[in-house]
């Protein structure tokens, strides 16, 4: 019989990475053929969307489904999937059951303990450094295994077990990748099963919410539960650790550091433009699927066609953000960017990924310390995992006492 306290198996592999987006003019598109046909990496035709307000209607509109679409019922076909991401009523289900501990209000509570975490991290560098390694993945996967209720511990086994999950998309389905997530299942099943025999519902992270929801109101099986504590670090830190080296990026090759350190009130504007420009260096938002025939501008999309809304595309829409290739944070209208989609399926930990960019930007402003990019940013090794996401393998700077 298949182990029902636990999830099953790997998340499905995208069916349109951000891989396969590279090298289209987005510009061009917008203005020659803003939803322009297109081939899917598997040969089905995919339509692609490139205008802003078209990208807002795909990923918040109710005839698109995250899902196939079964020709008969006219609904996503609600593939095997214990995550928040499906189709509503499920989606709205789970969600509303997370969603608490990822709200505005209760991941401030958390700012402190990022910035000692930060400020630790920064303290033990020096000379040669790689930044992912050292500060940025280090860093998202403390503060979201402290939301979910990982003991510390734990952290560096659970960060290394998702790494190892998160192989490149040619070995997502591969030893690596499955040996990762077994490894992770059975980590998360003992995780549960002991917080249940000590603590049980008590605490504020994640893991006692859904364990309360359970207990209390049925809300939740083992399944979901599993799959939600397991999914959600993995999906969160990789991405949040992405947008840190960009920020780092821009700190530094473009000369932003000493800006932000001498004028802190532009450093909330500065990670927003991050945000803005990040999107396509990492994953996006996975492709819909038309629930029915469905007008998008000039173009009729059938029932069942894949669409295709990236957000690099809506965030680089020139009639939103004047140049939009320009790293510029005082830029009007910059709020506007979708940098964590836009809809039902909006980034769930968008309120923490932000304040985990701002604490460390400031962080990094404040640290005493002077860096010096060694290698260019076109130069930095890429990887595209199994979730979609494009990542650097490093980044490399020299950390030195400032005025040594």
């Amino acid at each position: 019989m298949p182990d029902r306290t636990t999830s099953r198996r790997p998340p499905p592999v995208e069916r349109f990475r951000p891989a396969d987006l590279d090298g289209i003019d987005w510009g061009k598109l917008r203005t020659t053929c803003p939803v322009s046909p297109a081939e899917g990496p598997d040969g089905t035709r995919v339509w692609l969307v490139s205008r802003y307000p078209d990208i807002r209607k795909v990923l918040g509109g109710p005839a698109f489904s995250v899902s196939p679409i079964d020709p008969e019922r006219g609904v996503g076909t609600a593939e095997t999937n214990e995550s928040i991401f499906q189709d509503p009523p499920e989606h709205t289900r789970l969600r509303g059951l997370v969603a608490g501990p990822f709200a505005i209000g209760c991941v401030g509570r958390y700012r402190e303990a990022i910035r000692a975490k930060a400020d630790q991290l920064l303290a033990a560098m020096g000379g040669v450094t790689d930044v992912m390694a050292d500060f940025a993945k280090p860093l998202t996967m403390n503060v979201i295994a402290e939301v979910v209720g990982v003991p510390e511990p734990d952290r560096a086994m659970f960060q290394r077990l998702s790494d190892q999950l998160l192989v490149p998309l040619s070995e997502a389905q591969g030893v690596v990748a499955l040996k990762g997530w077994k490894q992770l299942n059975d980590y998360v099943r003992e995780l549960i099963a002991h917080r249940r025999r000590t603590r049980g519902s008590e605490g504020t992270d994640l893991l006692a919410h859904l364990i309360r929801a359970q207990r209390e109101q049925d809300a939740v099986d083992d399944v979901e539960l599993a799959t939600m504590v397991l999914g959600l670090p993995v999906a969160g830190y990789v991405s949040t650790a992405n947008a840190i080296s960009v920020a780092v990026r821009y700190l530094l090759e473009f000369g932003w550091l000493p800006q932000v350190r001498t004028a802190p009130d532009l450093r909330a504007k500065f990670v927003e433009e991050v945000l803005r420009v990040q999107s396509g260096d990492n994953g996006e938002s996975m492709p819909r699927f038309a629930a029915k025939e469905v007008r998008i501008g000039d173009v009729t999309v059938g029932k069942g066609d894949m669409v295709v809304a990236p957000l690099v595309a809506a965030n680089r829409d020139e009639d939103l953000f004047a140049d939009p290739d320009v790293f510029d944070p005082q830029r009007p209208g910059l709020l506007k960017h979708l940098a964590f989609g836009f809809g039902i399926h909006r980034c769930l930990g968008a309120n923490l990924a932000r304040l985990e960019l701002q604490v460390a930007v400031d962080a990094l402003a404040e640290c005493g310390l002077d860096f010096r990019m060694l290698e260019a940013w076109k130069a930095v090794p890429w990887r595209v995992n199994m979730l979609g996401d494009r990542f650097p393998e490093r980044m490399l700077v020299e950390a030195r006492g400032r005025g040594v």
